[in-house]
């Protein structure tokens, strides 16, 4: 049962958060090839899935794709969102991405997460600012399988890891003792 769960880093990768009001955001929207923006607590990838735009809150998102596209994207969302509108901000520094996945990713996630991760309630393309053993990140459920993508803090990642590899050490500490 060893991979009930594991912990899988990720490159860095360019993370502009975007504010657009109205009409700014129908441009955001297409620039990235969607019909409109994700809704509350959605994500959705674009394209070949080289990019995933997150709803953080009214009016703001997270655009997160491709380290080699930061400034394209950056200028790109700059002149979708206008002087006016809104604004696009590079945060690329601003978090770490992990995932953790496997059979038993959610009860890991239990263990430190008060977010109620059932199936009926989060399920894949759903993201929400959330507290992780008291850190906060941004969670999203890519796939059924479950992959779970944590956004977080460069200064609480080793923190944050440290209580998921502590979960999967419990989760694979239960396997042996139920066989």
């Amino acid at each position: 049962m060893d991979d009930a769960a594991k912990l899988i880093p990720l490159e860095s990768r360019a993370q502009i958060a975007v504010r657009a009001r109205d009409r700014a955001a129908g441009r955001v929207a297409s620039y990235l090839s969607l019909e409109a923006l994700p809704g509350p607590n959605r994500f959705v990838a674009t394209g070949a899935g080289d990019i995933e735009c997150f709803w953080l809150g009214p009016e703001e998102w997270l655009v997160v794709g491709p380290r080699s596209a930061r400034e394209t994207m950056l200028e790109a969302l700059e002149r979708a969102v206008g002087p006016d509108d809104g604004a696009a901000v590079d945060l690329s520094a601003s978090r770490l991405l992990v995932d953790l996945a496997g059979p038993r990713a959610r009860e890991v996630l239990a263990s430190c997460c008060a977010l109620d991760l059932h199936p009926r309630v989060f399920s894949p393309g759903q993201c929400a600012q959330t507290l992780l053993a008291k850190s906060p990140v941004l969670l999203s459920q890519m796939d059924d399988r479950p992959t779970y993508r944590l956004l977080v803090r460069p200064s609480l990642f080793m923190y944050v890891r440290s209580w998921l590899a502590d979960g999967i050490d419990g989760v694979r500490a239960e396997s042996t003792r139920s066989s």
